[in-house]
Formats: structure tokens, sequence, C-alpha cells
């Protein structure tokens, strides 16, 4: 058995060494494509374990934890993006239940915190809400922006922020939360070169922008195929 782990993780090595030597000796995005391609063939396509997992030691699928999904962000972010963070989070809730993660309904949420005033509060949520819940995920988006400081006629996506996670212990009056993960993420989209504006319709670039910050944010939680990780 301890073969095999060695063996799973010296591929696993050998393939990001060749994907990262490809994306700064060629940065045409068709050749590292290909080259992708080619590194599949010789070396497989291994899976990156979730950042979650590495952190805690939990598999949020295999131990079925049942997880609660929150998206923030500052005033500025939601007055001139209207749906932003509710599109993050449906995005990823769905993301992860094809996963197989059990989530716990965003409408549940939304109705405790709206009641007590809208502010995100791992404590209220746990005290209020009736569904059993394993644990806390609040996505704090910080930045989300997608006009290039280049040109206002390309497109090119940033965003960052925060992922925290809380785990639910205890029972009834007891039950109380702790802290037990915390990691930042940064996408930029696309990686290689900014988007004509003439090329495409805005509302399609803001859909797969969120689409790629979505899928950076699956992978703190459930574990992707490795070339997944440099798609562009």
């Amino acid at each position: 058995m301890l073969l095999r782990v060695t063996s799973v993780t010296t591929q696993r090595s050998l393939w990001i060494v060749f994907c990262l030597w490809s994306a700064v000796c060629l940065p045409h995005q068709g050749c590292i494509n290909a080259l992708v391609m080619a590194g599949k063939v010789m070396l497989g396509d291994p899976m990156q374990t979730s950042a979650f997992e590495m952190a805690t030691g939990i598999n949020l699928k295999k131990d079925e934890k049942t997880v609660l999904v929150h998206c923030t962000s500052p005033s500025l972010l939601t007055d001139e993006f209207g749906s932003l963070n509710g599109d993050i989070q449906v995005e990823l809730l769905r993301r992860m239940k094809r996963q197989g993660i059990n989530t716990l309904s965003p409408d549940k949420v939304s109705e405790v915190l709206d009641h007590y005033g809208g502010t995100f509060d791992p404590k209220l949520l746990v005290r209020e809400l009736d569904e059993p819940v394993d644990y806390i995920m609040h996505i704090q988006l910080e930045t989300f922006s997608y006009e290039s400081p280049e040109s206002p006629d390309l497109y090119h996506g940033n965003a960052s922020g925060t992922v925290t996670g809380y785990e639910v212990r205890g029972e009834g009056d007891d039950k109380h939360v702790v802290q037990v993960f915390d990691q930042s993420f940064t996408v930029v989209y696309p990686t290689t070169h900014p988007v004509p504006r003439d090329r495409t319709p805005e509302k399609v670039f803001f859909r797969r922008f969120v689409d790629r910050v979505t899928d950076t944010l699956g992978t703190s939680f459930y574990d992707v195929r490795t070339a997944e990780l440099f798609a562009n």
C-alpha cells in the first residue's frame, strides 16, 4: 500500500512539474493545451485533493458531511453587480451537489439572516437553524472586476477573497462553531490575454468569469483532476 501511495504522489509531482514547465516555456494557450494533453497520455490524469481535506483531513463527500455555503461581498460590489453573491453561491452549490456533497438549502439560510438584519453570523445560524449541519462555509468576495486596466475596450477578469470554514460542534444548547479552515483565493480570467469587447457580449463574459470563480472555489471543497487546474 505504501508503494502505491508513493507511486501516485510521484506521478502527481511529475504532472505538476510538466505543466508548470509548459506554462513558463510556452505561453501560448494552444501550445499549453497540447502539452497538457500530451502530459495526460504520458503521466495519466491524477486528482488534486481539496484544500479543505488537506487542511482538516475531512472529505466532505466520503464522510457524508452536510455543508452550509453563504457568499458575501462589500456593498460596492453588490451595488455594481447586483446578484453577484447569489450567482456565485448558486453555481457553487450546484457543483458541490454534482460532486455528491450534501448541502443545505440557501433559502433556509437567507430566512434566518434576513430576520436578524442580514449580517452573516455563524453562531446565529447554528442557534436558529432547525436543519442539521456539520460545516458552515463563508465565501467573502473582496474584489471583482472585468474591465481591463490596459483599455476599456478589453475584458480581463480579476477577483479575490477568502473562504472561511466553521465546524459545528456540540448538541442542543451546547452547540457552537469553531473555525477550522481559512484560505485566500485569486482568480484571473483569462490567464493569457484580455478579450476584446467587440468579440464577446458583456453578459457572456460575465457568466464565463463567474463560472471560473466558482470553479476555483470548488477546489476548496472537492477533488478535481490536475489538468483542470491549468485550464484557461
